[in-house]
């Protein structure tokens, strides 16, 4: 049963991505996610209000084991493992060869294609790190993990090792760019990322062509055969929202990724896409399908739909409600460092005393 004091954290949550699809939706995307930058009160709010979520509601039983990753960290580190030191990058390396094969076709094959093997022995060499961009990152999941090199990036991080930035606004050019103050990143460095990792990031942005802007610009910044984890909230059953997902996939693929990984775990999809060494492969998945008419899941290539464009504020505010239950929330940030739970009188003083100061 959720205290008073998580309903209230929660809802600031709720109310922050409901309030800016609204405005989205009456000033248009690019005018409100402008406002919503600007607003640092409320980034506070939001940030604060997320790490208290994780660290105060911290549950004692672990929901993941050594061989079963459940929560979304434990499962992006498992299967970063897996694809880039257990064989996996090999394994897809020859799926990949063989599909271009069956198509028969030739392709203007990139320095990375070429060197194959060279470019995957960098990770045979345990002294070479995994380097990973987590975007949206909020507190740096990752950075306590000796298997990365991490740049974790959000609008207004917890973590003093969390850059500010605006992803769907950062420039991408030949390197990256710090502020003068080494607190802001100005300018990311294409093909540079093994790893790009969208956890709970794309329901954020408010309109689907900035969601598509940022799955471009990440096909950008990874190198070949570098992966996208796309992690993304739905509580319902798996079939539910399956139209969305093929959706997504779909996009992706004209874009040059060919999908890897799925698993529908309780409260979340997990996804691993593939940057492609030769983009037709993943095109050719696209091209397979037939797209059904007149749905608005497909009327634009460079649209990339959420369940919530399809709904109006208040069954916007109702479904974050029911996203953001006890049980999900202890599940999304039980890879924080423990703390343990104060006693909650104190705890819900404090988060008054907070907020007040803002408003």
């Amino acid at each position: 049963m959720a205290t008073e004091t998580h309903k209230y954290l929660a809802d600031i949550i709720k109310t922050t991505h409901a309030t800016l699809r609204e405005e989205a939706r009456n000033y248009g995307p690019e005018i409100a996610w402008k406002r919503h930058v600007t607003r640092k009160d409320i980034l506070q709010k939001y940030t604060f209000c997320m790490h208290k979520l994780a660290t105060t509601y911290w549950s004692e039983n672990n929901l993941s084991t050594e061989d079963t990753p459940i929560c979304r960290v434990d499962w992006i580190k498992f299967q970063c493992k897996e694809y880039f030191l257990n064989g996996g990058i090999q394994k897809y390396n020859e799926r990949e060869e063989d599909i271009k094969k069956k198509m028969n076709v030739k392709s203007v094959e990139t320095e990375d294609a070429i060197n194959y093997d060279t470019h995957d022995r960098h990770f045979a060499d345990s002294t070479k790190k995994i380097t990973l961009l987590d975007v949206g990152s909020c507190y740096n999941p990752f950075g306590t993990s000796s298997m990365f090199e991490v740049t974790a990036i959000d609008l207004n991080g917890v973590s003093e090792n969390v850059l500010c930035c605006d992803f769907l606004n950062v420039h991408v050019g030949k390197e990256k760019v710090l502020s003068v103050d080494k607190q802001a990143l100005l300018q990311l460095p294409e093909s540079s990322y093994n790893v790009v990792v969208f956890s709970l990031f794309l329901e954020y942005l408010p309109c689907p062509k900035q969601r598509y802007n940022c799955c471009k610009k990440a096909y950008e910044l990874l190198q070949s055969k570098g992966i996208l984890f796309i992690i993304s909230p739905d509580s319902k059953h798996v079939g539910a929202n399956a139209k969305f997902v093929k959706s997504w996939r779909y996009m992706l693929s004209k874009l040059g990724f060919m999908r890897i990984k799925y698993e529908k775990l309780k409260h979340i999809h997990c996804m691993i896409f593939r940057k492609c060494t030769f983009k037709e492969v993943a095109v050719r998945w696209a091209n397979m399908q037939v797209v059904p008419e007149n749905d608005p899941l497909y009327q634009d290539d460079a649209a990339f739909y959420i369940p919530q464009d399809f709904r109006n504020f208040q069954e916007d505010t109702e479904e974050e409600e029911q996203k953001y239950n006890e049980e999900e929330t202890t599940c999304m940030f039980n890879e924080l460092p423990f703390e343990e739970p104060k006693g909650i009188h104190f705890v819900h003083h404090l988060v008054c005393s907070f907020l007040t100061s803002f408003r």
